[in-house]
C-alpha cells in the first residue's frame, strides 16, 4: 500500500491545478482587492517621479506661497503670490534670490498666470486682479474685475497661451452642492486684459471616484496647469492630497496620491518651457515654503 500522506498530497496538488485552470482570473481577483487609485497609476504613468525632485526652500516672505507662473520662455524666474498679502514675488532659480513688488491689498490670494500681455491673480472669492507685463517689474494699471463668478471659494486660474483663453476652477461652489462634479468656466481675454465669459466645464466625481475610493462627494482643487505640448490638464488637491490628470476636455485619465512629509500644503503647479513640472506647498508644519521641480523623464 502507497504511502498515505503521499496520496494525500498529490490530491491536493491536483485540486490545486484543476482549480487554476477553472479559475484563470484568480489573480485578477486579487489585484481587484487593491485600492483603486493604485490600479488607476499603474495603468496611467505620468511622466514624473513624484517622490524624487528638486527642493527649493524659499524666504520667509513665501511661508504661505500659493500659485506660481512663468514668462513666456523664461524659465530662470518663478512669479509666484502667498495667500495674505498683495505683493508680486520673483523668485530666481540660480541665486535662490527673491524680489517682490505690491499690486494691492492684503487679501485672500490664491492663484496666478500670466498671458503674453498681462499678469493675472485670483482672488478666493473670484475677483481676477490684472495688469500689464512690464519691462522693469514696475506694476502699474492694475485693475479689479469682480462678479464674474458665481458666489464660491475659487483656487485655480490658468491662462493657456495659445487660445488665449482663462480657466478657473471651483474649490467650493454653491452650484456643485447638488451635483456630483466640480465645476469651471473659460474666459476669453481681450486686448486689454478684461475676462470675457465664454463657457464652463466639469470635473465628474464619479470618475475620479474610480481612480481613488476615497473621493465621493466632494473634490476640492488648488491649483491647476496646462501641459501643453500633451494638452493634459495637471489638477492639484491640497485638501485631497492628490494630483489629478485629464485630457483636454477635463476626463480623468490619472490619479496621483501626494505624500504629505512632500507636500504639506501643495497649493501652486505649473509647467516650464521644457515640460518640467514644477509644484508649491506651503510651509504647514515645516519651517519654509517649498517649490518642487520634476524633470520629465
Amino acid at each position: 500500500m502507497k504511502n498515505p500522506t503521499i496520496l494525500t498530497t498529490m490530491a491536493l496538488g491536483l485540486a490545486s491545478v484543476i482549480f487554476l485552470a477553472c479559475n484563470p482570473n484568480n489573480t485578477t481577483k486579487e489585484n481587484s482587492n487593491k485600492p483603486a487609485h493604485v490600479q488607476a497609476e499603474k495603468q496611467q504613468q505620468i511622466p514624473y517621479t513624484l517622490s524624487s525632485g528638486i527642493k527649493m526652500s524659499l524666504p520667509d516672505e513665501l511661508l504661505e506661497i500659493s500659485g506660481i507662473a512663468f514668462l513666456a520662455g523664461q524659465d530662470d524666474d518663478i512669479y509666484a503670490i502667498q495667500d495674505e498679502q498683495g505683493f508680486l514675488y520673483k523668485f530666481n532659480q540660480p541665486t535662490q534670490k527673491v524680489t517682490f513688488n505690491p499690486f494691492g491689498k492684503d487679501g485672500d490670494y490664491e492663484d496666478i498666470s500670466i498671458s503674453n500681455t498681462h499678469f493675472f491673480i485670483l482672488k478666493s472669492n473670484g475677483s481676477i486682479y490684472s495688469f500689464p507685463i512690464a519691462e522693469k517689474d514696475d506694476i502699474k494699471n492694475v485693475v479689479e474685475q469682480k462678479n464674474l463668478l458665481p458666489k464660491g471659494e475659487y483656487e485655480g486660474l490658468f491662462v493657456d497661451r495659445e487660445s488665449n483663453q482663462a480657466y478657473v476652477l471651483c474649490k467650493e461652489c454653491k452650484v456643485d452642492r447638488k451635483q456630483s462634479q466640480t465645476s469651471g468656466y473659460v474666459f476669453s481675454i481681450d486686448e486689454r486684459g478684461q475676462f470675457q465669459p465664454k463657457g464652463e466645464f466639469a470635473i465628474q466625481l464619479d470618475e475620479l471616484h474610480a481612480f481613488d475610493a476615497k473621493i465621493k462627494k466632494t473634490f476640492k482643487p488648488s491649483a491647476l496647469a496646462k501641459k501643453a505640448d500633451s494638452k493634459e490638464w495637471y489638477i492639484l488637491s491640497s485638501v485631497d492630497k492628490a494630483l489629478v490628470v485629464t485630457d483636454e476636455n477635463f476626463h480623468v485619465k490619472s490619479l496621483s496620491p501626494l505624500d504629505p512629509k512632500i507636500f504639506p500644503q501643495p497649493e501652486g503647479i505649473n509647467f516650464d518651457s521644457k515640460f518640467n513640472l514644477y509644484i508649491s506647498s506651503e510651509a504647514g508644519n515645516q519651517d519654509k515654503g517649498i517649490i518642487y521641480k520634476f524633470e520629465q523623464k
